[in-house]
């Protein structure tokens, strides 16, 4: 039964004293002003596992859904700090987004927990020796073989995919290009073959002459008189045979 506390009293109770009025009665009103309290938490942890490419909001999101989820299943007669029980739900569930989300090819579950702390590993390492780790030196600090870190650090390529516009060094020193700029451009002259492709069909209906007379005075823009002198005909003959030839050929692409 909700307990109708009002909101400053809310305020000046313990997190603990809040925890266990919504074990007993499942107040709305409590179980939002845990959620509150606990809101720095989650976007501390959320940031904490932020990697390039994810949006943070993203993990932001999926530590709120454990959160919500943590306190629902939380009971205090266990020896355990609801802070403590709900971090190691947030982190399960950013684990997870990162395991079913973020991987753009299927890659073994060990592999992919591998390549995801690659980078936290290194910087430790850095820290520890004061210089780059060696392979032996990341393997050992993961208790795997080598070759299981160097199939690790392979697979870290596909974990986030080049965007189209991030930039890369070109192999031969030049200038970096975009992978977007690498990608084909769409060609005129391949479209204007699609879509002149009914026209063409249409022109292999009519006799040679007078598709020799369409193309000269459509295709090659050469004017009645023009395609006369070459054929050797009349203006008034070259007329004739032009509004037949567009004749047939309006018929036959409607027939098409």
């Amino acid at each position: 039964m909700p307990t109708g506390i009002d909101d400053i009293a809310l305020r000046d109770r313990s997190t603990d004293e809040l925890l266990r009025m919504y074990v007993n009665d499942r107040d709305p009103k409590l179980r939002d002003a845990i959620i509150e309290r606990h809101e720095a938490l989650v976007r501390s942890l959320a940031h904490k596992f932020a990697r390039p490419g994810v949006p943070v909001e993203d993990l932001v999101q999926s530590a709120w859904i454990a959160l919500i989820g943590a306190l629902d299943r939380f009971d205090p007669s266990h020896d355990t700090k609801f802070s403590t029980y709900a971090v190691h739900c947030m982190v399960g569930e950013i684990k997870r987004y990162f395991r079913d989300r973020t991987w753009s090819i299927k890659v073994p579950r060990h592999l992919q927990e591998i390549a995801a702390n690659l980078n936290r590993m290194q910087d430790d390492l850095y820290r520890k020796l004061q210089r780059e780790p060696s392979v032996r030196e990341m393997a050992e600090a993961f208790k795997i073989s080598e070759e299981d870190l160097m199939q690790a650090m392979e697979l870290y390529r596909a974990y986030q995919p080049y965007r189209l516009e991030e930039r890369h060094p070109m192999e031969d020193g030049n200038d970096s290009m975009a992978l977007g700029e690498t990608v084909g451009a769409p060609d005129p002259e391949i479209e204007s073959v699609v879509e002149n492709a009914p026209l063409q069909s249409a022109l292999a209906t009519l006799d040679e002459r007078r598709q020799k007379i369409v193309r000269m005075r459509f295709f090659d823009g050469r004017s009645q008189q023009e395609v006369a002198d070459e054929l050797g005909l009349s203006q008034m003959h070259i007329s004739r045979l032009e509004r037949s030839a567009l004749q047939q050929l309006r018929q036959a692409m409607c027939a098409a």
